[in-house]
């Protein structure tokens, strides 16, 4: 099932039932993680509680613990998997989710850490035709003064970590820098000035 939504955000066309639909998976996602940790946890207090009562049923309440755990763990991990995935389609950023997960892309502390990974990048490889564009979309990650939008914010991370699709991870790709680069800087507006 996570498949479909998976695909549906890989190929970049969302539709809206598709979106409420995400949407519903996440939050079945959300209620089985919770159910299945919170019970997990539960049973293996259980099973510490009973040592000293009747201790045959100590082994099961234990691996059922476990067991609970494990798919609490699973539940988890599908739900940020398609978290991620859907943070590739901006139709999908009517979900809550997503726009939190991409806005801590757009944050700072990220931005800083980004704009070090590009000027590295511009220092070391062998791009100089875009070495300029990597210096100023380095800068402009850094400028307090403008405001990154959070689907610009995950082409970014892409760009520096991701080698299915990045240009700069993926020689096959290399052709495409400049534009995922423009794509980037589009990204930027002027953080609007507060009345003092």
């Amino acid at each position: 099932m996570d498949v479909d939504f998976a695909r549906a955000a890989d190929s970049g066309f969302v539709h809206a039932r598709a979106v409420i639909e995400a949407e519903s998976r996440l939050a079945e996602l959300r209620r089985d993680e919770w159910q299945r940790l919170g019970l997990g946890a539960l049973a293996l207090g259980a099973s510490l509680a009973i040592t000293a009562a009747y201790e045959p049923l100590v082994a099961p309440l234990f691996f059922g613990g476990m067991a609970l755990w494990l798919l609490g763990i699973r539940s988890l991990w599908r739900r940020w998997d398609l978290v991620d995935r859907l943070a590739d389609d901006r139709d999908a950023y009517v979900i809550s989710a997503v726009r939190a997960y991409a806005a801590r892309d757009a944050r700072m502390d990220r931005r800083h850490t980004n704009a070090a990974s590009l000027r590295c990048w511009a220092a070391e490889a062998d791009l100089t035709e875009v070495v300029g564009d990597l210096e100023q979309l380095a800068r402009d990650l850094e400028d307090a003064d403008l405001a990154l939008s959070p689907a610009c914010a995950i082409v970014c991370r892409r760009l520096l970590t991701d080698p299915v699709v990045s240009p700069l991870l993926n020689g096959g790709l290399a052709d495409h820098l400049h534009e995922t680069i423009v794509e980037i800087e589009r990204g930027f507006s002027a953080v609007p000035k507060t009345a003092s």
